[in-house]
């Protein structure tokens, strides 16, 4: 219990301030409830007395009840106040802290992690820590800060009496304790399940176009609905669970409040407690224990918030790809790869020394069959993973030696799975490039040729898209991307398939488009027709992680190998019909 606030003070950072604030102001709104009580002390002890109850006293009692409610609320509002502010800036710091991690690791983390688990992390997660963790804490401190309260002045009221509440309340420890380890056994088993929820809806939803075509809609929803079902039986089980444990621990304190009771009337009766003071113990025997019983019902949700955190953390903790990076400024943007290796995590080998060179302001396109390494040699490039062993230079500096930032700001990439946000076509090309006009944003789309589809829509370029470019053809979407790809400038380009998956008359607008793209920049290509690379100044044949060739069109035709094979395939599938 002590180890979570102590996690989440040192999240918060220089928010701790404001949610040590609400403890204080959560404890003094807590004791200032006792007034009442001690408002019908006073009456007591003047009557016992043989006083008269005077206007006088009235007035006393009155104003201090009165008193106690008007700073009850003023503590209260205070603590509402302070824990909304700390907990919404908490949680807003901890999403932007899980972006900036998420867009600096190694994409090999994306394997590791289901998208589902990542997903429930940032959303779920976050959305609980936001709406309840302050408040979880408030009640937690609140509840231990208000039973040593108690325990002192019920100690100085009656030792006997306070000798009896410090036993009931060590009598529901070892209750408590075997909450605490049920709790977090059944909150990571449902947080576990909650993410195969979000993993179902996810690919339920991203594969919807799919499911209708096989007209499968049936069982995939049967698959769904298992997830939530799972969910909801997950959920069942832990208040199944915990029900007959937070009595339990409910019932050691009325067991303690009666015995509180039951040896105050024969004290009473023995004549070693007053009046007053039987009084005022039968009144607070029902409440005291009030705090702490309130901080053992928040056992699930302690679980349910240190599970969250611990997920969150997990992403925190991910170790970023550039941590020792430098910025580095380039003068010249050649590539070269030196004996290369490199497999993904617990895979087998995909790249198996590799060794090429790619010249400053050169074309190099890269070719051979599915599987072959084609692609992850871009994404070496761009440093989305780190090779095993050899090293990768941009400009003569290992890759490894720069931030992110500073090796991506030198790269251009179209890939041939195009992703368009869900956002103006004008902000999609302006990503690349978050300060450029509108007028550089249209002189890249007339270079890409998009700016006459672009003019047709209702809206221009301030038509909003479908996520994902949903509401635009593959060549729209492979043209925008190609803007967009023109509006950043970069010196050195990486074109994944860009052409592979178009129809001719778009292919020969995106070959317009690429042609201005590349122009006077370091091109490496992935090619899937071989005729748009003829003029490449290198070709690499990659098969089987390796280079299995190396040349210019002209030559590597005439050789016996993979490319000539290539080649003759697709000179015979040009004369191809449907129908002879």
């Amino acid at each position: 219990m002590l180890k979570i606030i102590r996690r989440v003070l040192h999240l918060s950072g220089n928010l701790s301030k404001r949610i040590w604030g609400s403890f204080v102001c959560g404890f003094l709104e807590s004791m200032f409830g006792l007034l009442p009580i001690a408002a019908v002390f006073i009456v007591l002890m003047e009557l016992q007395s043989g006083n008269p109850i005077t206007k006088e006293l009235w007035v006393r009692v009155i104003g201090l009840i009165v008193g106690g409610l008007i700073l009850r609320i003023g503590f209260k509002y205070a603590v509402y106040r302070l824990q909304s502010t700390a907990g919404f800036a908490f949680v807003a710091r901890e999403r932007i802290s899980l972006g900036d991690r998420l867009r600096n690791v190694p994409m090999g983390f994306f394997y590791d992690h289901s998208m589902g688990d990542i997903t429930a992390a940032v959303t779920t997660d976050l959305n609980f820590l936001e709406n309840y963790s302050m408040h979880i804490l408030d009640k937690v401190t609140t509840g231990i800060l208000s039973m040593m309260a108690m325990a002192a002045c019920i100690l100085a009221f009656d030792w006997r009496i306070g000798v009896i509440f410090v036993a009931g309340v060590m009598l529901s420890f070892p209750v408590y304790g075997y909450m605490q380890k049920k709790g977090k056994k059944l909150s990571v088993m449902r947080q576990k399940i909650q993410s195969e929820a979000v993993a179902a809806t996810l690919e339920y939803v991203q594969g919807i176009s799919v499911v209708k075509s096989f007209n499968v809609c049936e069982k995939n929803l049967s698959d769904i609905e298992g997830a939530y079902e799972n969910n909801a039986s997950a959920s069942y089980r832990v208040e199944r669970v915990f029900a007959p444990l937070n009595m339990t621990y409910s019932l050691v304190f009325r067991l303690s409040s009666c015995v509180i009771m039951l040896c105050a009337g024969i004290f009473a009766v023995g004549g070693e407690l007053s009046f007053a003071n039987l009084s005022v113990i039968l009144i607070a025997s029902f409440t005291i224990f009030n705090p702490i019983e309130v901080m053992g019902q928040m056992t699930t949700m302690i679980r349910m918030m240190d599970a969250s955190l611990d997920r969150v953390e997990r992403i925190r903790q991910a170790k970023k790809i550039d941590q020792n990076g430098k910025d580095i400024a380039l003068d010249c943007f050649d590539i070269a790869f030196n004996h290369v290796f490199f497999a993904y995590e617990n895979g087998s080998p995909i790249l198996k020394d590799v060794s090429f060179s790619i010249p400053q302001g050169s074309m190099t396109a890269i070719v051979g069959p599915s599987g072959g390494g084609k692609t992850t040699i871009t994404r070496l490039i761009a440093r989305f993973w780190d090779a095993q062993e050899g090293s990768i230079t941009v400009g003569g500096h290992d890759v490894k030696e720069f931030t992110c930032d500073s090796l991506l700001k030198n790269m251009s990439m179209v890939f041939q799975s195009v992703y368009l946000f869900h956002d103006t076509i004008e902000n999609n090309i302006k990503f690349s490039c978050p300060g450029a006009t509108h007028e550089q944003i249209v002189e890249a789309a007339k270079k890409a040729c998009c700016h006459e589809f672009i003019s047709a829509l209702p809206d221009g370029y301030n038509t909003v898209i479908g996520e994902g470019g949903s509401t635009l053809s593959g060549g729209e979407k492979q043209r925008i991307s190609i803007a967009r790809a023109m509006l950043k400038d970069a010196p050195i380009i990486l074109l994944d398939e860009a052409t592979a998956s178009v129809d001719p008359e778009n292919e020969a607008h995106l070959q317009q488009a690429i042609s201005a793209l590349v122009k006077n920049k370091t091109l490496i290509v992935i090619a899937h027709r071989l005729s748009t690379i003829r003029d490449a100044d290198q070709i690499l044949v990659v098969d089987n992680g390796k280079i299995a060739q190396k040349g210019v069109h002209a030559d590597l035709i005439q050789q016996k190998g993979i490319y000539q094979n290539f080649w003759n395939i697709r000179q015979k599938a040009r004369n191809w019909k449907l129908a002879q």
